[in-house]
């Protein structure tokens, strides 16, 4: 049975959204993990995940306006993870929160 997404702390992690890719840590959890995602914004966000060295592409991974998506990622290994965020001319908030369950 599959539990309902339950974050590993209550506070969340934001990132403000522009032209101009910016990164941000989202947690020091190293392994498999589900990341809920909200564009709060009113552009879609293009995100990539990684290392601390991360960068977003226009390419990458699409977040529509207004959407909540919980994603499993593998971190780094032994490394923090971190998500990169870009928007197409707009910008905008990004909130995530890192948890076990959909």
């Amino acid at each position: 049975m599959k539990s309902s997404f339950a974050p590993f702390s209550a506070a969340s992690t934001e990132i403000s959204v522009s032209s101009t890719s910016a990164r941000v840590q989202v947690s020091d959890f190293s392994g498999v993990q589900q990341l809920r995602i909200f564009n709060e914004g009113t552009a879609t966000v293009r995100i990539r995940w990684g290392d601390a060295s991360v960068v977003a592409l226009a390419t990458d991974y699409a977040v529509g306006p207004g959407v909540t998506e919980v994603l499993t990622i593998q971190s780094p290994d032994g490394q923090p993870l971190y998500v990169a965020a870009i928007a197409a001319g707009s910008t905008g908030k990004i909130i995530f929160n890192t948890g076990i369950g959909i």
